[in-house]
């Protein structure tokens, strides 16, 4: 997985209210629309469990899982995250293991096994391939208790896709230190669903004395339909038992647990028919 967040990390609070990045606000502020199927997800765990963040970014949702009463681990497959997450729970005095790991690796790198496992901020698109999803897929199985949960959230890249927007502003600006922060997303997408898409990350800001100044960043997405992934999550030795999903809504998350190996008998049939694509 490239990383393109060597120096975004550093700039990543920058794209969301302090709501979001603070460590305080309810879990799941950056899944917007998936809220009830996360909280369902945390309220059916005892007081104490074990959960992974596996795409921890800065540790924003990993700091408010640890607010909870649960024994948070989180990790993320990009240094300067790791490093970033480090530096924020400290500064929340929020103690929590934080390692880097690439999906696929973390069996050899994460002690589990864990409870839940979520994977938020749309951060499953970096998986440029099918084979590439089910092999990570297949990585965070194996941290997973034989009856725990994993969550992962998406961008709704067709509905992106169809309504191909160039530029993207952000919904209200940011106030820092000092500093205000517009920023916003000019997107490149190709013709081809399923062909990369490039979204420049502008951020604007401007200090005390109205002087402006900008950074900007550059990130590559390969996407994949609602159906890829719900189809790759079971191939994966998943069963998909929720989904936030709707065609008109931007993001969305599914919810899925490891499916029981079975010995069918002489005729049986698969309780797990393969997924049907989309008309």
């Amino acid at each position: 997985m490239d990383d393109y967040y060597g120096q975004l990390a550093h700039d990543y609070e920058w794209l969301f209210p302090d709501e979001t990045v603070d460590g305080w606000s309810s879990f799941g502020a950056t899944s917007p629309g998936s809220q009830v199927l996360l909280e369902a997800a945390i309220r059916a765990l005892p007081p104490g469990a074990a959960v992974l963040d596996c795409a921890c970014g800065i540790g924003s949702d990993a700091i408010k899982l640890a607010r909870r009463g649960l024994a948070v681990t989180a990790s993320d497959g990009s240094p300067a995250m790791v490093a970033e997450a480090r530096r924020r729970s400290e500064q929340h005095g929020v103690t929590m293991p934080v390692f880097q790991s690439l999906w696929q690796d973390l069996p050899h790198r994460v002690p589990g096994p864990f409870e839940l496992v979520v994977c938020l901020g749309n951060s499953f698109v970096h998986t440029k391939t099918r084979p590439d999803r089910i092999t990570a897929l297949q990585g965070i199985k194996k941290v997973l208790a034989p009856n725990g949960t994993l969550i992962i959230d998406s961008r709704n890249w067709e509905l992106l896709h169809n309504s191909r927007p160039r530029i993207v502003p952000a919904r209200k600006v940011i106030e820092r230190r000092g500093l205000r922060c517009s920023s916003l997303y000019i997107w490149t997408i190709p013709n081809e669903f399923e062909s990369p898409y490039t979204a420049e990350i502008v951020l604007l800001f401007e200090d005390a004395e109205a002087r402006i100044s900008h950074r900007r960043h550059v990130i590559e997405f390969t996407p994949f339909s609602h159906y890829d992934l719900a189809e790759s999550i079971d191939a994966a030795g998943f069963t998909v038992r929720e989904s936030s999903y709707r065609t008109d809504t931007s993001f969305y998350a599914l919810s899925a647990t490891v499916r029981q190996a079975e010995t069918p008998g002489p005729g049986a049939h698969s309780a797990f028919p393969p997924l049907q694509p989309p008309d």
